[in-house]
């Protein structure tokens, strides 16, 4: 098995979909498939051999992982906290490489954000993050920590759509996000998809033939895959109260909120079941609160992101579209006509809206 299969092989894909009841069990079956797969790599390339060295991190990092779970079902959020602090710092190099040092602001843009079953028009501070006045009403969701408000955007308007269960889109209010320039936004990026990663190795092979910047991003993938992957299970149980595949990413979005060494979270959507060619189309994003108020919302975080106004749907459908570049969806070169003419349509109609700035 060469690295290109590996990363393509479905043991390794993502996201998963979580096959037993005792979610532990799950996990532990998850993590020693994966090590089994690395050990079937035929390590005769640089990049295999790259991957094949990081078998030893993901042993480690599994049996820390695994900790963390076990001590949050047993009721002990602080020790799974705990566990999951140490392995992040068991990762060093490797997590910190799915940051990327530069300003992320130009590279997020743009973003969407839906509200549905809106009677009258809003305004801009509306179709930001649940003011903290109404914080009781903050969902526990897979990025989330109950009671705390959170900026949740979408990379384009369809996984919007997907996120909220595919709403009528008569009665959707939407908002173009855009990050401010020179913010020194950081985000930590669970984006990757491994079977994009396995198309990057095989049409550049030669941007793999030597230790660099591509190399480095695959090792540490390689190495954090554990924890990706945990984050990126499906709900077993979609009307449950407690959902034990939100463990994790419930505890990492935690971690940012204490050590505050980045903004939010980049993570791919699990309710696609297609992934387009372009990766920002089922791209997610969360940004917590950074400060506490009685009222209103994060200034800091309005200092990171500006809205376009509130638009209903008919209204951007009923507009003639721009010609302005964005994302587009098409599947493995093929355009997706029927949401570009829908989705597609309301987003070149938002990019040539004006980004309001939150006093």
């Amino acid at each position: 098995m060469d690295a290109v299969e590996f990363l393509a092989s479905n043991v390794v894909a993502l996201p998963k979909e979580r096959t037993d009841e005792d979610f532990l069990k799950y996990a532990t079956k998850m993590l020693s498939d994966y090590q089994l797969q690395m050990r079937q790599l035929e390590n005769r390339s640089l990049i295999e051999k790259v991957i094949t060295t990081r078998i030893k991190y993901v042993g480690d990092i599994s049996r820390r992982i695994l900790q963390c779970i076990e001590h949050y079902l047993k009721g002990h959020p602080a020790a799974a906290y705990q566990s999951l602090d140490e392995s992040l710092v068991e990762l060093g190099a490797h997590f910190d490489m799915l940051c990327p040092s530069a300003d992320m602001s130009a590279f997020v843009n743009p973003m969407y954000r839906f509200r549905t079953n809106i009677i009258d028009s809003v305004q801009a501070n509306e179709l930001f993050h649940i003011p903290f006045e109404l914080r009781h009403i903050v969902a526990s969701m897979r990025y989330s920590i109950p009671g705390l408000p959170a900026l949740y955007l979408g990379g384009s308007t369809n996984v919007c759509w997907l996120e909220l269960g595919k709403p009528d889109l008569k009665d959707v209010t939407v908002s173009r996000f855009e990050a401010f320039p020179n913010t020194n936004l950081k985000i930590l990026n669970f984006g990757y998809r491994p079977e994009r990663l396995a198309a990057w190795i095989r049409d550049a092979p030669d941007e793999f033939r030597k230790l660099n910047s591509g190399t480095a991003v695959i090792g540490s993938f390689v190495a954090c895959w554990p924890l990706i992957a945990l984050c990126s299970v499906r709900r077993k149980h979609s009307n449950a109260k407690f959902h034990a595949e939100y463990i994790l990413p419930q505890l990492l979005l935690q971690w940012i909120t204490n050590t505050r060494k980045f903004h939010g979270i980049r993570y791919f959507s699990t309710q696609c079941q297609e992934y387009y060619d372009d990766p920002k189309t089922s791209m997610n994003y969360v940004f917590p609160a950074l400060s506490v108020k009685s009222m209103g919302v994060c200034p800091e975080l309005c200092k990171l992101f500006g809205l376009t106004k509130p638009t209903q749907w008919s209204q951007a459908k009923a507009e003639k579209p721009t010609k302005l570049p964005r994302p587009h969806y098409k599947y493995k070169g093929k355009f997706k006509l029927d949401l570009e003419n829908e989705f597609g349509h309301v987003e070149s109609v938002l990019l040539s809206k004006p980004v309001l700035t939150l006093p």
